[in-house]
């Protein structure tokens, strides 16, 4: 190969690199528009705000978390409705009308997601309704062990079917599971 020819070529591996780099920047703008408008979709059919500050989390979470012992008296002998029954007065998790068993902290952190049932709940929140006391707070990744455990058992009770919902980034939502019709 010439010198010539290997100045052509370079110039040519040069172009090709530079297309590469355009497309590369675009795909990127693209995926980031993307993330941004499945952000935005997920907000309108969630209904809250998009990014929490620290502190707005916080706020948010003692805001549900003193709704929650203001309406104590008031609160149904039963939270949540079709095959998943939450029963504060036995503390009991019923699905299809069948008691399952789980722990205490497990009751606790369904108990918090039925109060807001169809509700973003937050690590935050979770951590501050388990544990009252700020020097009484474990690590934050034990809300996705009790999530994790809680999950396996409600969906082995309901024959597969997923009541707890993870939003990326925010938390998770209990949802109503209609019964089945041959229940």
């Amino acid at each position: 190969m010439g010198e010539e020819s290997l100045t052509t070529r370079l110039v040519e591996i040069e172009a090709m690199l530079d297309r590469s780099r355009r497309r590369f920047e675009e795909g990127s703008r693209l995926v980031e528009e993307a993330h941004k408008a499945l952000g935005e979709l997920q907000q309108a059919l969630i209904g809250s705000p998009g990014t929490l500050t620290e502190e707005e989390s916080d706020q948010a979470a003692s805001r549900l978390l003193a709704t929650i012992k203001e309406a104590g008296g008031d609160m149904p002998e039963s939270l949540c409705g079709g095959r998943l029954a939450v029963d504060q007065a036995q503390r009991l998790i019923r699905i299809d009308g069948h008691p399952i068993g789980i722990t205490e902290m497990e009751y606790r952190v369904l108990e918090l997601l039925a109060f807001a049932r169809n509700n973003v709940v937050t690590r935050s929140m979770l951590l501050k309704h388990l544990y009252r006391r700020s020097d009484d707070q474990p690590q934050p990744k034990i809300i996705d062990v009790f999530i994790s455990k809680l999950r396996k058992k409600l969906r082995n009770a309901a024959g597969g079917a997923e009541f707890i919902e993870t939003i990326p980034q925010r938390g998770w939502i209990l949802r109503d599971i209609t019964p089945r019709s041959d229940a």
